[in-house]
């Protein structure tokens, strides 16, 4: 894999080298978007609304518009903003893992360590990571990449260390919000569903699960490719009996 961010982890006053990398990656197909009557690719370009030109990488700056005003900055001047922190995954403290709210867990990253030739690497990389397993908390930490600061929660995993994305506590919208229609649900009725939620429960194993829509999508694409007639089908919502009924057949099965 290769590395997207590459700097030091703060562990106090412990400056430890870490190289992040992206813990995930994408299983679904890419359609390109063509011309209807010619099979063109669609091309998107970038275009100055004043003037209609054409604009290459080299024309385009960042600009923030205040009041009309266009404001412009370099990548040297936003940098320059937090020079330290781009550089620089601080640890802000440690808590424990049940504090850390399921709504704000985002997307994963590994850390490992970074060259060699940077003293001390290995060991105080894991020098952190027992500590932390010895002492059961994760980390609290926080970072600059391109011009954005990201919030996120650091627990040793494997040989490494895993560093699931933060939201910010304003970045999640209340539930609140939810529209949630309002019902009453019998005592007897419940426990029933209780009993049906038992029957289905099992052991959980992820290396179970693969991602089977992306396969159908390749294999039409196929059917496709060799001249297949594909047969569009149409989505039924089938008829359901009463909650009661549906929940008896549950248990019966």
């Amino acid at each position: 894999m290769r590395s997207i961010w590459s700097g030091y982890l703060s562990f106090g006053s412990i400056l430890i080298p870490v190289r992040q990398y992206a813990a995930s990656g994408t299983l679904h197909v890419s359609f390109h978007q063509v011309h209807k009557t010619d099979c063109g690719r669609v091309r998107y370009k970038k275009v100055c609304e004043k003037d209609g030109e054409e604009l290459n990488p080299e024309d385009i700056i960042k600009a923030y518009i205040v009041g009309g005003e266009c404001l412009k900055f370099t990548d040297e001047e936003l940098d320059s903003l937090k020079p330290f922190s781009t550089k620089i995954m601080e640890i802000l403290g440690f808590c424990n893992i049940k504090e850390i709210p399921m709504e704000a867990l985002n997307k994963p990253y590994y850390l490992g360590t970074d060259s060699p030739k940077k003293g001390g690497a290995g060991k105080s990389f894991l020098l952190l990571k027992e500590s932390m397993n010895k002492s059961n908390k994760v980390a609290v930490v926080k970072w600059v990449s391109r011009t954005n600061e990201y919030l996120g929660m650091l627990q040793p995993y494997e040989k490494g260390l895993l560093l699931k994305q933060l939201l910010y506590h304003e970045q999640v919208k209340p539930i609140e919000e939810v529209e949630v229609l309002d019902a009453e649900v019998e005592d007897d009725l419940v426990d029933k569903g209780v009993k049906a939620i038992e029957k289905m429960t099992f052991k959980f194993d992820w290396s179970k699960y693969t991602e089977t829509y992306t396969q159908e999508v390749k294999e039409l694409v196929e059917r496709k490719f060799i001249g297949e007639e594909v047969v569009v089908g149409e989505f039924k919502v089938p008829e359901t009996r009463s909650i009661e009924a549906e929940l008896e057949k549950m248990l019966e099965e």
